[in-house]
């Protein structure tokens, strides 16, 4: 193998240890939407919230597990594991660009379906669905649907949940309270700044993977002409 191959070469199994990390980190990613979403259960609107995280992490995963075809390609000096990775990487890419802009272009009707779910759990905030909404103001540091006046409204004391007490029926400071947002703007902030992370992300992991595809194309070629002149000269 030329010098022009051999770092190529290096230079591919570096980068498919960085994806290796990224494909870890998507799923992730995926894992966390997806735990913040199945806190709650019973609700009709999680089957169409839970498409974008599924797919983040069905992403991570064949990432995932491409890189670790391209390491084992790259450390063996296959042509043919190489090449076979070359378009696996090639698949990926526009899997990936795919993915980027369905979400880019569903992006708002997520964020929709996320403001109703919360109107939902409000809705359904009674003992008899053991008070979902406590869960919401527990991982976001939030009260109430738009803020603690929603429970005035309703004539109920404000719970322990929005002070940050596992315990809703602990007594909860207005101090603490009273400054807090509501959780539906608090929600829907943590979904627009993960959209516009997978957004964006998702726009450089592309052209990072076509660059990939690229390299790994000329690599099987280089290695394929080596293994040709080796048979030649034998």
């Amino acid at each position: 193998m030329n010098c022009l191959a051999a770092t190529l070469n290096f230079l591919l199994y570096l980068i498919n240890i960085v994806f290796l990390i990224v494909g870890i980190l998507l799923i992730v990613l995926g894992s966390i939407m997806l735990s913040h979403i199945n806190q709650f259960y019973g609700i009709e609107e999680l089957v169409e919230t839970n498409a974008i995280p599924i797919c983040i992490t069905v992403l991570g995963v064949l990432i995932f597990i491409v890189s670790f075809f391209g390491c084992c390609g790259t450390w063996r000096q296959s042509a043919c594991l190489t090449g076979t990775y070359a378009t696996l990487m090639f698949i990926l890419f526009l899997l990936q660009l795919v993915l980027t802009c369905w979400v880019a272009v569903n992006r708002q009707g997520f964020l929709n379906d996320m403001r109703d779910l919360v109107n939902t759990i409000w809705a359904e905030n009674d003992a008899a669905n053991d008070y979902p909404m406590g869960a919401i103001e527990l991982t976001f540091n939030c009260c109430g649907d738009t803020n603690y006046l929603d429970y005035n409204t309703r004539n109920q004391t404000v719970p322990g949940t929005c002070c940050g007490y596992t315990n809703r029926t602990q007594a909860c400071s207005p101090a603490i309270y009273e400054n807090l947002e509501g959780c539906n703007a608090k929600f829907e902030s943590f979904w627009v700044n993960n959209t516009d992370l997978i957004r964006w992300s998702g726009l450089g992991i592309c052209l990072y993977e076509f660059i990939v595809f690229l390299l790994a194309a000329a690599l099987t070629h280089s290695m394929r002409k080596s293994n040709s002149g080796r048979q030649v000269s034998a």
